[in-house]
């Protein structure tokens, strides 16, 4: 049964004069964790199709097929600086995939837009981090690398020119469990406003909620502001959480069932010279986050590296630099730092356009601080990465 919305919508895409494009990419990696090397790569292809039976109606899907080499098996304690309680590892193996990652239906009526189906959902204005999206996570090395879809319900209301109403529900069997979230966007003069609610819960006990298994529920209220001022871009997001807390059933101890709230937010600006030098720094705040390095523990680091919150500690900067230095070669770099361990991470780019749609790209990190911090664990790796569209 889960393949009838496929069978139902492989005609239309037949009949509609689909278009395909995608890319390849291949990537090798390797990186030094103290006395430890890890050598690794993928291989990946993506293929979309997209189709308009009409000027109403537009379908569109894409497979994702990626192949790993090298090491595949990890060991989760070579990238936190705790030991395992019993000397032990934690391994997990990454396997090759063949994904469905996308697969919906954008209907367009009169007065609003509707999505149905697997779909890209991002929202929020920041680059490195968006506290008000709850659907995905990022990568700092690379916070613009595509993210997956979920499966979710949207409708998009128009209210004049520069206004949008929308609705994104993930649903569930309980409606009442589903995640959802509203959003009103506006705009006045050269800055866009961004209102937005959120909910989502987890009733099961063995999957953690931000990394907790105490909070059943989440209700966030944010919003953001991007616009220019004076030729700088500049932009602020954040988002007020209240969590519910309820009491694990093995817990020895049972006090009243309570509240929590944290606030998170970004705050940006990113700005082009003369010299077609582009720079960007952003600022991140994470009351959720461990204030003190001494408070951390095992859970705080498995969960972050799993991409559960945004952020292991409560304080960090991202920059990111770029210049077209040659006629087919672009040097950039990132740097990021953890302020509250003092840890973080320089990684130059070089990117080379090889020949048309097609790229080569080295990145290197080089890492600092303490070998018991966030960053300080790894001293330093080499990616190569060639990817090539159509």
């Amino acid at each position: 049964m889960k393949y009838w919305g496929t069978l139902l919508l492989l005609p239309s895409l037949l009949f509609a004069q689909p278009e395909f494009f995608g890319y390849f990419e291949s990537e090798a990696s390797t990186m030094q964790l103290g006395s430890t090397n890890y050598n690794f790569g993928f291989n990946k292809f993506r293929l979309d199709v997209e189709a308009r039976p009409n000027d109403h109606v537009q379908i569109g899907a894409n497979i994702n097929i990626q192949q790993y080499w090298g090491k595949t098996s990890w060991d989760v304690y070579d990238f936190i600086p705790v030991d395992h309680p019993t000397g032990q590892g934690l391994i997990f193996t990454i396997p090759d995939t063949i994904l469905l990652d996308n697969f919906y239906m954008k209907l367009s009526f009169k007065l609003a837009d509707l999505t149905v189906g697997r779909q890209q959902v991002s929202p929020g204005v920041g680059y490195a981090w968006n506290p008000v999206d709850i659907f995905n996570s990022k990568s700092l090395m690379d916070p613009s690398y595509e993210q997956p879809g979920v499966n979710a319900l949207r409708v998009d209301i128009p209210l004049g020119d520069r206004s949008t109403v929308s609705s994104i529900i993930l649903p569930k069997d309980v409606l009442d469990e589903s995640t959802h979230q509203f959003t009103l966007k506006s705009g006045i003069g050269s800055f866009d406003l961004t209102a937005t609610a959120a909910y989502e819960s987890e009733k099961d006990w063995q999957t953690p909620l931000l990394g907790r298994y105490d909070v059943s529920e989440r209700n966030l209220i944010g919003g953001s502001v991007i616009g220019e001022m004076l030729g700088w871009g500049v932009w602020v997001e954040g988002a007020y959480n209240t969590l519910k807390i309820d009491i694990p059933p093995w817990s020895s101890f049972l006090p009243p069932d309570s509240e929590e709230t944290y606030a998170e937010y970004v705050v940006g600006i990113d700005h082009t010279f003369d010299n077609s030098l582009y720079m960007l720094v952003e600022y991140l705040h994470n009351e959720l986050g461990v204030k003190k390095q001494e408070n951390l523990s095992l859970n705080h680091y498995i969960f972050a590296l799993e991409g559960e919150v945004n952020s292991l500690m409560q304080d960090y900067t991202f920059f990111y630099a770029m210049h077209p230095t040659f006629d087919y070669v672009t040097l950039s770099a990132i740097v990021f730092s953890n302020l509250n361990d003092t840890s973080g991470v320089f990684s130059p780019i070089i990117d080379w356009n090889v020949y048309e749609d097609t790229n080569l790209s080295f990145q290197g990190s080089l890492n600092w601080g303490d070998s018991d911090t966030e960053f300080g664990l790894q001293d330093w790796g080499l990616i190569m990465n060639i990817t090539s569209t159509f």
